[in-house]
């Protein structure tokens, strides 16, 4: 065993550096948010190379005086925290007093500020966790941060950044974040000298959200509004014609900070009910002002979760007031979403109960499938996994003209059962097979067999799509890739593009849907992903998209004819995706269930 030490300084301040520095966009996060709790009214943010080259943060907020300057550098320095007391009512952003240190240990930083009734502001230089200059400098009101060369003292962390438009991509996630958190503030983001967002700071929701997602997303938001007992929920939901294929693209703000909640996307979710297409989930941007008192943002280190007072309450306060923004756009009857009203322990007489997740959710899984034997459901609800009795292994390989024939004449298609299950007689097996998942499995594994067979199909009018930020940066990353695929996508403009072409495997699919889902799994594939991974990835979004979707009626012919192909492929029980394909259960294990044995009648 080596001799216990301590570690120098400047080493310890680097590795705490981990924990507020990730990648550029935990520094510009960072530098927003102590712009912001200085009251700024403008900032801007100038980024070179993705923010690995140069991240730099002006505003024109309170500024800083010399002595403050040298303080703010300092680990476990902050202007927002006095006592105990303050952290059970946190009204600003950044109070942890943690991110300049760090972030200077890991960079070259230029610090300039000045308060607005001095004459003349500070200059502060730090290298590696060292200030190296101090001095009395000319220079407008407000502060002024450089970030140069991140990561420079940490190569192996600066090895395993990712590409520029990536990175570029992370940091406009959070600059976009903060913007529609602080309407009132004009923000602007400026990448390799080319404007990406510029916001008015009018205060006006709508227009930053227009500068973020488009105007043609802005017209199909529904506007939510509804207060409680000192606490107001307002902000915009989309119609059930504007879905993603996962909950990146619902933000909610708990007294102007970002946070991430399993809650309240459930709570939104609910709201909407059937009108969501399956596996699709909405676009939603949820403001919350209430008491600071009654939600505390101290339960995770990065402060992005947040734990309130009376959560129950809380979730059905945002699905009431999703549900009645939905029924005052007409898209569902307001009484088919409210819960019933119901006392109990810390709910006062008369307001929403929590809701029942676990029952819910039950239902909910057991009316899709009702075939499986078992459910498995997490204590909290959110989260309920079904498994089968029994999942079929993949069929042998077909050696023989003779042996398929044989195996064809085995099969007996029964029936369909919610357009969505194929009933199968297989010998004296049971299967049910889910259709989509069959079809999908057939096409991927012709795509992968023969890549000739994807062809590209010029659209006869190019589609208009607007894309966010990671979106974007997906389609930089992986443009050889997606022309290969089949699909011709420039840009038009801001964060506007072109659909030219897509694979004719698609063509009658909604060509747009499709290629916000295939960016969307691009944005999150790790970009140093084998290209055959990605290639495979991409033909499994192609097959999904193209194969006979659930609630589809299919004829005897084409039923057969989809479980003969299936059963023909290297992997029937399995989709692209992993998931299972064939349930299937055994003569003995029906008799079991009846409790039936050989000898019964």
């Amino acid at each position: 065993m080596t001799q216990v030490r301590i570690l120098p300084e400047n080493l310890a301040n680097r590795i705490a550096a981990g924990e507020v520095v990730e990648r550029p966009a935990s520094v510009v996060k960072e530098l927003l948010e102590n712009s912001i709790d200085a009251e700024a009214s403008r900032i801007e943010t100038v980024l070179a190379d993705g923010g690995k080259k140069l991240i730099e943060v002006r505003d024109d907020g309170a500024g800083m005086s010399q002595e403050d300057v040298v303080l703010a550098v300092q680990r476990f320095a902050t202007s927002k925290i006095a006592q105990d007391s303050d952290l059970n009512a946190i009204a600003t952003l950044g109070f942890r007093g943690e991110a300049l240190p760090s972030i200077g240990a890991v960079c070259q930083m230029k610090i300039t500020t000045r308060r607005h009734d001095d004459v003349e502001g500070t200059a502060l230089l730090m290298e590696g966790g060292e200030v190296t200059d101090l001095r009395a400098v000319g220079c407008p009101p407000g502060t002024t941060v450089q970030v140069a060369n991140l990561f420079y003292n940490t190569p192996a962390r600066r090895k395993f950044l990712a590409t520029t438009a990536t990175e570029r991509g992370h940091c406009m996630d959070w600059v976009s974040r903060l913007a529609l958190a602080h309407p009132e503030i004009a923000f602007q983001v400026t990448h390799n000298e080319a404007v990406l967002l510029s916001t008015p700071g009018s205060g006006d929701l709508e227009s930053v959200l227009a500068a973020v997602y488009g105007s043609n997303t802005v017209r199909q938001l529904v506007a939510v509004n509804l207060e409680s007992d000192g606490l107001h929920i307002h902000g915009y939901i989309s119609t059930p014609q504007v879905t993603r294929a996962t909950r990146r693209h619902q933000l909610f703000f708990v007294n102007h900070r970002f946070v991430r909640s399993r809650m309240l996307s459930h709570a939104l979710t609910e709201a909407y009910g059937m009108l969501l297409p399956q596996q699709k989930q909405p676009v939603a941007v949820i403001v919350i002002d209430m008491d600071p008192g009654r939600v505390d943002p101290n339960v995770h280190p990065t402060k992005i979760e947040v734990r309130f007072s009376n959560p129950g309450e809380m979730h059905n306060l945002v699905q009431q007031a999703v549900a009645n923004a939905l029924a005052e756009a007409g898209l569902r009857s307001l009484s088919s979403t409210q819960a019933q009203p119901r006392e109990g322990p810390g709910l006062p007489a008369g307001r929403l109960a929590p809701a029942d997740f676990q029952q819910s959710g039950r239902v909910k899984r057991l009316r899709v499938n009702p075939f499986f034997d078992q459910v498995d459901e997490h204590e909290d609800g959110l989260d309920v996994h079904t498994t089968p009795a029994t999942v079929a292994r993949p069929a042998p390989a077909k050696t023989t003209t003779e042996e398929i024939d044989t195996e064809r004449r085995q099969l007996n298609i029964l029936g369909q059962v919610s357009a969505t299950y194929l009933i199968v007689e297989y010998g004296d097996d049971l299967l049910l097979v889910d259709q989509h998942r069959a079809a999908e499995r057939v096409i991927f594994d012709r795509l992968v067999a023969q890549p000739r067979r994807l062809t590209r199909q010029l659209l006869a009018v190019p589609v208009t799509l607007e894309f966010g930020p990671e979106q974007m940066a997906a389609i930089e990353d992986h443009c050889e890739l997606l022309a290969e695929m089949g699909f011709e996508v420039e840009p038009f403009g801001g964060s506007s593009y072109l659909l030219r072409s897509v694979p004719a495997q698609l063509t009658e699919s909604s060509p747009g849907a499709v290629v916000e889902a295939i960016l969307a799994d691009l944005a999150a594939w790790q970009s140093s992903s084998k290209m055959a991974d990605l290639r495979e990835e991409v033909l499994a979004s192609i097959s999904c998209h193209a194969a006979v979707k659930a609630g589809q009626r299919l004829s005897d012919e084409e039923m057969r004819k989809l479980v003969v192909e299936l059963l023909e492929t290297e992997t029937p029980a399995i989709c692209p995706h992993g998931d299972p394909v064939i349930v299937s259960m055994p003569a003995a294990e029906i008799n079991r269930k009846f409790h039936r044995d050989a000898r019964s009648d």
